[in-house]
């Protein structure tokens, strides 16, 4: 058997090597896919999904946007795992604990993604002016819950934003994936939509040879800038749907 070398905190790309990469990509004209592996969805692929680690996720599940069973939750996880061009993982140096979690699910699933970046490289990454240089002449569709919202920021800064779509829970990712597939004039989607983000990453880029990226809480913090916070969001949701069967319930697969 192979030996593989899951301290992965080595081989931990940079942000500016990350969005080379990703020229490098669209100038080849080849699908490109980034999808992080953050603390739900490293919940989620633990072995056969850790029921205590679970139940301490219980808060967030619905806004994270689980809502399928947890063994789809977890199959459809390993497939992203394993297909994302790169792969954002957990640095220990960041979060002791889940970093040494995310060692422990790559061991069991005898699996080393081939390029790693920062769980955060896009949150970094937004308040840096190297981003919005990058991204600057490239047709954007937004993607997930506050892609209309983000859209005035964008293109204040110059960004042209050619769609934005919604996307709520996992019972809406294949009617998106439909859709932009469907849909030519974009270039770059940045996907904020909680773990249906990481499982559809791969999925678009794949799909139509583009690049799709897990953006995450990145487009709350263009939103909020120092005053999100996270819990409140996610409590302000839990407040909002606590009677929805739609959103609500983990084990309803839309």
């Amino acid at each position: 058997m192979k030996y593989l070398d899951y301290n992965y905190e080595n081989h931990i790309m940079l942000s500016h090597q990350v969005l080379k990469l990703i020229d490098m990509s669209m100038l080849q004209k080849k699908g490109f896919s980034l999808a992080r592996f953050g603390i739900g969805e490293i919940t989620y692929l633990t072995n056969k999904a850790s029921a205590i680690l679970v139940q301490q996720f219980e808060h967030y599940k619905s806004y994270a946007g689980m809502t399928c069973s947890l063994d789809e939750m977890r199959r459809q996880l390993i497939q992203a795992l394993k297909s994302t061009d790169i792969a954002g993982l957990i640095p220990a140096s960041r979060l002791d604990f889940w970093g040494e979690i995310t060692q422990d699910v790559l061991r069991d699933l005898q699996f080393m993604p081939p390029k790693i970046c920062c769980a955060w490289v896009m949150h970094d990454l937004v308040n840096k002016e190297m981003f919005w240089e990058w991204i600057r002449g490239k047709k954007i569709v937004l993607v997930g819950r506050r892609s209309e919202h983000a859209k005035p920021l964008f293109e204040k800064r110059r960004v042209q934003v050619v769609d934005t779509v919604k996307l709520e829970g996992y019972q809406e990712l294949d009617k998106v994936q439909n859709y932009l597939v469907q849909s030519a004039d974009w270039e770059v989607a940045l996907i904020s939509a909680g773990i249906p983000a990481t499982i559809l990453a791969p999925r678009i880029a794949k799909a139509t040879g583009k690049v799709a990226i897990d953006f995450g809480h990145a487009i709350d913090i263009l939103l909020d800038g120092e005053n999100f916070n996270h819990f409140q969001r996610v409590q302000e949701w839990n407040d909002q749907y606590t009677d929805s069967d739609e959103y609500g319930r983990a084990d309803n697969p839309g």
